[in-house]
């Protein structure tokens, strides 16, 4: 019983510290935002009524103007934080800040220190931005980590330690002279009992019930007297709350339990087998976001996948038409996890599970769990005609998108081959099943391969000939767009030579070609973007699926009438857009991934779950050709060139991997200004291409 409550007390401290820190450091930027710009305001209005005084206005410097106008946006945003806050604290702009520099000081520091939190433009540019390989940012990055990781023990024990003497000071003279009364005009900034002051203060010295002893003086700072201004009272006010928030650190007696109570716990528990088991299977983007929500939680994750990278799927379509590498959108799932030393990476494929047993069946073994997190993805649906599968391949792995690269390659060299010239127009053309975001960004990529990527290259043939015929059984492309983009869209298709058949069902595919009832079209390369099913996770759990096989979830995520089993992602059927299905995108199994780790995380902590899950929905991109997209956030709506770039932008960012990001973008920047692929390599034998 006093483990499990040593253990809750640990938990409990460390979800508020992750909750409570992102708050208080956007409140600290915001609040001396504001002093800066009041301030910078009063000296200007002080600087022009001297001026007047003298007959002349002075005039400010380039550099004043710029501090004065940037400062409080930038350090409000959370942009370039720490540099200005250094920049701050050296005294630059003690004509910005005037009186005022005394009191923010301490609170500067603490960003120096901890950093602009998460949120803040620092922290996504941190996440996600292209530029981060480059050699002086890492040394920033690192600098960085060094500072926070070192620093902040050193900051919050000085904080308690000002703290702790700017609260008990003001009794200095009751404490030496006991025994003699007050004189009249002395007058305390609190009015609080004197033995009170001296209980919180030695408990904020020392680090002893930090927490709590922070709480109650921030709780007295109303009852403050005038002597302290209203800009003192809101500085120590945020120093009490980072306290709150944060800990005392672990230059404290806090500190010194809390570690003792962590190995008291492990010294107990060697093995780990009291520590909940959290098995994640799935290495994908619901899964990753899952394990990763967890890294803080005081819990052993395994982590299964058949493979062992985490794939970015909206780019893979760029491997199949040998645009990039495989090895620029795949990330090895271990690297991902370094640094989080409660993960461990299990290489398998799971067969079933046990829900009697709450095991999990990889192969010949089995992995206990005590929370399940499916997130095992969806794989081609061919509508009941898997007998199509071998002439039509779709995309979902590295595997499917180098095998579609060697028939589209190995198109060209039969046709440049061959003497038979019905052949050779089989050859050359490719049809592609189904009008979504895949669809049309395959159909887009190839026409540019055939017209743009091989000129005078071959001899027998002209690349540029090439048919590419995308077929839909719906009336538009790209359905879950507004039907405005849906048009551009397909006049984008057939600028470049699209031929876009709409409502045409596929009635049959073999090595032939493809039979759409009316017509045969012969064609040797056929690929398939046209529907999805979900993995057989429903089946091992006896549970009802949806027509794409997808597990029925509860509000929370939770697989109905099976304790602490989770389905996200392509697994998972959620109403959670507004009542509707939420969408197979990469965001939304992100967002449930992050969901489900804050449901198992707050139950780990004995703390009340989340709201039931809500998808947000930021819009919807997709690329045609070059200079040619479509991008649709809510009402906003845009197409052409600078969609284009805003969809690049938006797909390097979220890479994982700062190598990735700049891998990419130094193809696609080759790519644009050549015309020419680079990763153009047959690497595997596919017999269906003869």
């Amino acid at each position: 019983m006093l483990r499990k409550l040593r253990a809750r007390l640990l938990q409990a401290g460390g979800t508020i510290q992750r909750l409570g820190t992102p708050w208080f450091l956007l409140a600290t930027r915001l609040w001396i935002g504001q002093v800066v710009f009041v301030h910078q305001i009063m000296g200007m209005i002080q600087s022009e009524s001297h001026g007047l005084l003298h007959g002349a206005l002075p005039v400010p410097s380039s550099i004043d103007v710029a501090i004065r106008g940037a400062v409080p946006l930038l350090l409000s945003l959370g942009l370039l934080t720490r540099p200005l806050a250094i920049a701050l604290l050296a005294g630059a702009s003690t004509v910005v800040m005037g009186t005022a520099q005394s009191i923010v000081s301490p609170l500067l520091i603490w960003l120096v220190v901890a950093g602009p939190g998460t949120f803040s433009i620092d922290a996504l540019l941190g996440r996600g931005a292209p530029f981060a390989p480059l050699a002086p940012l890492r040394m920033f990055k690192a600098g960085y980590g060094a500072l926070s990781l070192y620093g902040t023990p050193v900051l919050r024990f000085a904080a308690r330690i000002g703290l702790a003497v700017a609260f008990v000071l003001p009794f200095s003279h009751t404490i030496s002279t006991v025994s003699m009364p007050t004189p009249a005009s002395f007058t305390m900034p609190f009015d609080v009992p004197a033995w009170l002051a001296i209980v919180l203060a030695g408990a904020l010295a020392l680090g002893c019930a930090t927490r709590l002893a922070a709480a109650i003086c921030a709780a007295l700072i109303p009852l403050a007297g005038i002597a302290m201004a209203l800009d003192e009272r809101l500085a120590v006010l945020l120093l009490l709350l980072g306290l709150v928030s944060g800990g005392a650190g672990m230059l404290s007696i806090d500190g010194l339990l809390a570690k003792w109570m962590i190995r008291d716990i492990d010294a107990q528990d060697p093995g780990g087998s009291h520590r909940p088991r959290v098995v994640v299977v799935g290495g994908g983007f619901a899964g990753v976001s899952t394990v990763y929500g967890l890294r803080n939680s005081r819990c052993d994750i395994t982590l299964i996948d058949q493979r062992n990278y985490h794939l970015f799927q909206p780019l893979l379509y760029q491997t199949a038409t040998a645009a990039l590498s495989a090895t620029e959108i795949a990330t090895p799932i271990r690297s991902l996890f370094r640094g989080q030393r409660n993960v461990r990476i299990r290489l398998g494929k799971v067969s079933g599970i046990d829900t009697a047993a709450r095991e999990v069946m990889v192969g010949e073994n089995r992995e206990r769990y005590d929370y399940l997190v499916l997130a095992t993805g969806a794989r081609h649906s061919y509508f009941g005609k898997d007998a199509w599968a071998p002439y039509a391949p779709g995309l979902k792995t590295v595997e499917d998108a180098t095998s579609i690269r060697s028939r589209l390659l190995k198109a060209f060299e039969a046709a440049e081959s061959t003497t038979d010239e019905t052949a050779r127009a089989a050859w050359l053309t490719f049809v592609i099943v189904g009008g979504g975001p895949t669809g049309i960004e395959l159909a887009g990529a190839i026409a540019e391969l055939a017209r743009h990527g091989m000129d005078q290259e071959y001899h027998l043939i002209d690349p540029s000939t090439s048919r590419v015929i995308l077929l839909h059984a719906g009336p538009r492309v790209l359905p879950a767009f507004h039907e405005s983009l849906s048009a551009i869209a397909e006049r984008s298709l057939r600028s470049l030579g699209v031929d876009v058949r709409l409502d045409t069902r596929v009635l049959g595919v073999d090595e032939a070609g493809v039979d759409v009832g009316a017509y045969q079209i012969a064609s040797r390369t056929v690929l398939w973007a046209a529907g999805v099913a979900a993995s057989p996770a429903a089946k091992w759990l006896g549970q009802p699926e949806d027509g794409s096989g997808r597990v029925k979830v509860s509000d929370d995520l939770s697989v109905p009438s099976h304790e602490r089993i989770y389905a996200i992602g392509d697994t998972a059927s959620s109403a959670g857009w507004r009542g509707t299905p939420v969408p197979g995108l990469a965001p939304a199994a992100k967002q449930q991934g992050k969901y489900v780790a804050r449901v198992i995380d707050a139950h780990l902590s004995a703390l009340p779950p989340p709201p039931a899950f809500q998808y947000r929905h930021f819009g919807n991109l997709a690329t045609i050709g070059r200079q040619s997209a479509v991008v649709e956030i809510g009402r906003f709506r845009l197409s052409g060139g600078l969609a284009w770039w805003l969809w690049g932008a938006a797909h390097i960012m979220f890479l994982a991997g700062a190598r990735n990001r700049t891998a990419v973008a130094v193809d696609w920047i080759w790519a644009y200004l050549t015309y020419r692929r680079t990763t153009r390599l047959i690497t595997e034998t596919d017999q269906s291409n003869g």
